[in-house]
């Protein structure tokens, strides 16, 4: 956990020491509530995040992320309290528990409320498989960005309903001389999220433009539903032919840049940006804003972001939350978006397992089922995109498995 969290703890025992010149382990509440403010109003880190950047850090911090650094020094002095013995109390939590309920805006920052009807027209108004399959994989399994450029293709089994891989999926992975990794070549209609990594990182034999953000030291399994399922299968089907050369000593990208000359060239952070038309992309007619939902220039309230896609999927599945009444758990809601659950570290007390590693086992795969699985199917919202979806497993030939 320290070590997961270590820039967030190196930039609070900066800040106390350049406060009071005072070790982290001799803080009070006072310090933390003083690190808030801090952070809502420095434009500066104290430390050089991350390590190897040049000079200080510009902050910009939204309520969510200064409310989750927050809570990483709730944990971190659990860990010196009940494991280590260090100190008697918990300042964090005090300073956490004090703040006004107004002090954090921790709803979905870019827009407030989007309804399921009007996010299916969106769905349905997008013109290329390419669009619709980026869109509904980050509204179906809340993966950033940086996340769904690095899966590549042998990280996908998208199955024919009876246990084995669907043929037109296995006619591309022959094509591409591709074969499924261990963490899905067992479990159809899955996809698997590599584990944190820093950019330039060698992953599968490729130097990795953009690092993965995920939590977990074993990356995660991520069931795929019918209508996803639909959707990817409609787009590999209609991405660009392969090259001529052998690839197998290289890893494939699910999801490729658009192109017209027969590349297969890994989908980059700036194309996705480009092709939807964020953020002065030099793309002001990309998909959010031709649709009306971005405009340079507008306030952060009224724009749809890339990012705010990953917020949708976990605002509508929390209990009594968002637009849609289905909800899931929420150890299976941190397992899918790749965080740490808060749920049982953050409180008067510390649980034994916390909700997440109860949830938590792909190597499991019955325990996988009944834990991650089923409660995803159960509650994962439809858009109805599709008059007739590509089927999952069939329930009689699963009964045998």
């Amino acid at each position: 956990m320290v070590q997961d969290q270590e820039s967030v703890l190196r930039e609070f025992e900066a800040f106390v020491y350049w406060l009071d010149r005072v070790h982290v382990c001799m803080v009070d509440d006072g310090h933390v509530v003083e690190f808030n403010d801090h952070l809502k109003h420095s434009d500066r880190y104290l430390t050089r995040t991350p390590p190897y950047s040049d000079g200080l850090k510009d902050l910009d911090l939204s309520d969510v992320t200064r409310h989750d650094i927050l809570t990483t020094l709730v944990n971190f002095y659990n860990f010196l309290k009940d494991e280590k013995g260090v100190v008697s109390n918990n300042p964090a939590q005090q300073a956490l528990q004090s703040f006004n309920e107004d002090e954090f805006d921790l709803t979905p920052p870019d827009r407030p409320r989007i309804e399921m009807s009007e996010m299916r027209e969106f769905l349905e108004w997008l013109d290329t498989p390419f669009e619709r399959a980026v869109i509904l994989t980050l509204l179906k399994t809340g993966v950033r960005i940086g996340e769904l450029i690095n899966i590549d293709l042998q990280c996908v089994h998208l199955g024919d309903g009876m246990g084995n891989i669907h043929p037109l999926f296995q006619s591309l992975l022959d094509r591409y001389g591709v074969d499924l990794i261990s963490e899905v070549r067992d479990k159809p209609d899955t996809m698997f999220v590599y584990t944190k990594f820093n950019e330039e990182t060698e992953i599968r034999k490729e130097i990795r433009k953009r690092g993965n953000k995920r939590k977990d030291k074993h990356g995660s399994v991520i069931p795929i539903d019918d209508e996803l399922k639909t959707t990817l299968l409609e787009y590999l089907l209609t991405r660009n032919p392969p090259l001529e050369h052998d690839h197998r000593d290289t890893a494939i990208p699910l999801f490729t840049k658009p192109s017209n000359h027969g590349t297969l060239d890994r989908l980059t952070y700036d194309s996705v940006l480009s092709q939807f038309g964020e953020r002065g992309s030099g793309s002001a007619d990309g998909a959010l804003a031709d649709y009306g939902w971005y405009k340079e220039g507008a306030v952060t309230e009224e724009n749809v972001f890339m990012h705010y896609f990953r917020h949708y999927f976990t605002d509508n599945h929390k209990h009594n939350h968002g637009v849609y009444r289905g909800w899931m758990p929420a150890g299976v809601i941190a397992y899918i978006r790749g965080d740490v659950d808060k749920s049982a570290t953050v409180g008067s007390e510390r649980r034994e397992s916390t909700a997440r590693e109860n949830t938590y086992s792909h190597s499991d795969w019955r325990n996988y089922k009944l834990n991650i699985e089923q409660p995803y199917l159960d509650n994962i919202y439809k858009f109805g995109l599709y008059d007739q979806t590509v089927p999952r497993r069939d329930p009689a030939v699963e009964s045998r498995r």
